[in-house]
């Protein structure tokens, strides 16, 4: 190795800290991290230096509620990622035993061998995996969903304390999920750049029981005006196994592709077979794999 690897934390006014931040990050925005209203970039954001030239950040993203932290990384494509990725995790390691968190987790494309193999070497092993379909919405016929029951409509500024709630009911105790506050979901809101109409909800007898999450600020590159995401898909359990997912699915979808959206991703956990078994039905289909690691804290 011929430069000298240093692992600091961030510096609150050292510009190129967020330059660097948002280049390793493909297009993030330091500001919206920074904006987080539980969140200390001073203590859980570090850089990796090599020569004074920053060329990998790790991120300790606290979910304490659950025990455990999520690391979010990038390293440049130099003579030697996985070096510079050891050094990271070793400094994010220590962080997470600081807060006191009990578990670790971090995903990785599943192509990612060379960087698994560090995770390995560190003693993260492999406990989920993810997988990422998209559809072309241009070949799905929505207009045949007929009249929604229960009834749909959109959020409404001023509702995301009854969002919150609702995330909770649908996701209480499946893996992975760290419930939001009503300040998360108003942050959430803002930084995806969404607007509360791009959330649906699902009405039953004044009751929200249900939700579908789009986003139309998504990707990077030539096809950003193109793409779009269901980014979460939710139903009260007292409501499943009535096709309420799949008419809310079907209403976000509308909802995109009204918005002149084309290639529609989402994110789902491969042991969710009913929601796989939607999603494949309406012709999504696999364009990617990650694979979640965790590493249990001493």
């Amino acid at each position: 190795m011929a430069a000298k690897l240093k692992v600091r934390n961030y510096r609150t006014q050292d510009p190129k800290d967020a330059a660097a931040y948002e280049r390793l990050r493909k297009g993030a925005v330091l500001a919206h991290l920074l904006s987080h209203p539980y969140y200390e970039a001073d203590k859980n954001l570090f850089f990796a230096e090599a020569d004074g030239i920053i060329i990998g950040y790790i991120n300790v993203l606290p979910e304490l509620g659950i025990g455990r932290v999520v690391l979010d990384y990038g390293v440049s494509p130099s003579q030697w990622p996985e070096a510079v990725l050891e050094e990271l995790l070793e400094n994010a390691l220590k962080r997470a035993k600081e807060l006191g968190a009990k578990v670790v987790h971090l995903s990785l494309p599943s192509a990612e061998a060379a960087q698994a193999k560090v995770l390995s070497n560190l003693g993260f092993k492999p406990v989920r995996r993810f997988y990422e379909l998209r559809l072309n919405i241009t070949r799905v016929n929505l207009e045949t969903a007929g009249r929604p029951h229960p009834a749909h409509r959109r959020l409404e500024a001023g509702e995301e304390e009854a969002l919150a709630h609702i995330q909770g009911r649908c996701f209480a105790g499946t893996w992975g999920y760290n419930p939001n506050t009503v300040e998360e979901i108003t942050w959430q809101l803002k930084v995806k750049n969404n607007c509360p109409g791009d959330v649906i909800l699902a009405i039953d007898k004044g009751e929200v029981v249900g939700y579908c999450w789009t986003e139309t600020e998504c990707g990077t590159g030539l096809s950003i005006g193109k793409k779009g995401r269901i980014y979460m898909l939710g139903v009260d359990a007292d409501y499943r196994n009535r096709g309420l997912g799949k008419k809310l699915l079907l209403a976000g979808l509308l909802h995109l592709k009204n918005k002149s959206r084309e290639l529609i991703d989402i994110t789902v956990d491969s042991q969710n077979i009913a929601a796989v078994t939607l999603y494949r039905s309406l012709g999504f289909q696999l364009h990617g794999e990650t694979v979640w690691y965790e590493k249990v804290v001493h």
